[in-house]
C-alpha cells in the first residue's frame, strides 16, 4: 500500500495499525529489548542524566513500567491539562496514578520538574518516525508544544517505538522538534543534526 508521506493522518493510521498488529508477546519482548538499549545508551553517554522526563504507556506503546524502577534516576511523567498545557510531576514508590485529560495515567501530586535542576532527558512516545529524527505523535500536539518552549533545557530527545513504526519520510513543520535518538528492538538510531 502507497500512502502520501504528505497525509498524516493515514500515516498516523498506517503506522497505528502496524503497531497494533504486534503481538502481546512481541510488544513484552521489544519492550523488554528497548530499554536495556535505552539504559546501555544512557550509560554511555558523556553526561549523565540525573533526570528523565517519560511517559506512562498505553497498551499498544513501548512499555516503560519498569523504568521508573531505576534508583540512580529521578523519573518524572507528564500531566496533561489540555493540548497546549504540560508538565511533569515525580513518580516515586509513592505516587498514586489516574486517568488524565486524554485518558492516560498520570501521577498524583509530587514535585514537578524544573528545568535548572539537572542534565534532563526526555523520552517521547510516537506513532512513527523517521531517521532524521521527525516524529509523528497522535496529533493533538502536547509534546511538541512544550518541547518547543523546553528544547534549551533538555540534553536529549529520545522516541522509544517498534521498528514497525519506522516510515521514509515523516513530514515535518517549522515548529517541529526533531529527536536526537530513536531507539527501536533493533538497537538505537543517531538521528542527524539539522
Amino acid at each position: 500500500m502507497t500512502i502520501d508521506p504528505v497525509d498524516k493522518g493515514a500515516l498516523r493510521a498506517a503506522a497505528l495499525a502496524s503497531r497494533q498488529q504486534l503481538s502481546v508477546d512481541d510488544r513484552q519482548r521489544y519492550s523488554a529489548g528497548i530499554q536495556q538499549h535505552l539504559v546501555t545508551h544512557l550509560n554511555a553517554q558523556p553526561e549523565f542524566s540525573d533526570m528523565i522526563l517519560t511517559y506512562r504507556a498505553m497498551p499498544s506503546e513501548v512499555n516503560t513500567d519498569s523504568l521508573f524502577a531505576m534508583a540512580e534516576r529521578r523519573f518524572f511523567a507528564p500531566v496533561t491539562h489540555h493540548h497546549e498545557h504540560m508538565e511533569w510531576h515525580e513518580v516515586t514508590a509513592r505516587s498514586s496514578w489516574r486517568r488524565g485529560v486524554f485518558g492516560i495515567l498520570e501521577p498524583d501530586g509530587n514535585n514537578i520538574w524544573q528545568g535548572d535542576s539537572g542534565i534532563t532527558t526526555l523520552l517521547c512516545p510516537l506513532t512513527a518516525f523517521d531517521r532524521h529524527g521527525n516524529r509523528l505523535g497522535m496529533g493533538k500536539g502536547c509534546f511538541d508544544f512544550w518541547l518547543s518552549q523546553h528544547r534549551e533545557e533538555i540534553y536529549q530527545v529520545i522516541g522509544l517505538a517498534f521498528s514497525c513504526q519506522e516510515v521514509a519520510k515523516v513530514p515535518a513543520e517549522g515548529h517541529d522538534m526533531p529527536m536526537d535518538f530513536v531507539i527501536t528492538e533493533e538497537g538505537v538510531i543517531r538521528c542527524p543534526k539539522r
